[in-house]
């Protein structure tokens, strides 16, 4: 199976350092990540408890999906968030879709 063009990624999070960690992902994707041609879509969610916070980032292709991620500001955050321990970091194709 090829890799899929969407990362979804999830940090544990003390809950006072959640409002920090989603304002450093939402910089990043405001200047980095949703500028990109490749770019389709991204979320950032949070959990109820506010003890994790998660990124959904769905590009064109794979390879543009691949390319984003190395880029140095995007890999340096997605490895080292800050106040955050990286859970799982998993990629995925997309098999069905359901919209409004």
């Amino acid at each position: 199976m090829s890799e899929g063009s969407v990362l979804v990624h999830i940090w544990s999070v003390e809950p006072e350092q959640e409002a920090a960690c989603i304002e450093r992902l939402d910089e990043l994707f405001a200047k980095q990540i949703t500028t990109d041609a490749g770019f389709v879509s991204a979320r950032i969610l949070e959990s109820e408890d506010h003890a994790s916070v998660a990124a959904v980032i769905e590009m064109r292709s794979p390879e543009d999906r691949e390319r984003i991620e190395q880029l140095p500001d995007v890999r340096e955050t997605l490895d080292n968030l800050h106040g955050a321990a990286n859970l799982i970091l998993r990629l995925y194709q997309q098999v069905k879709a359901y919209d409004a």
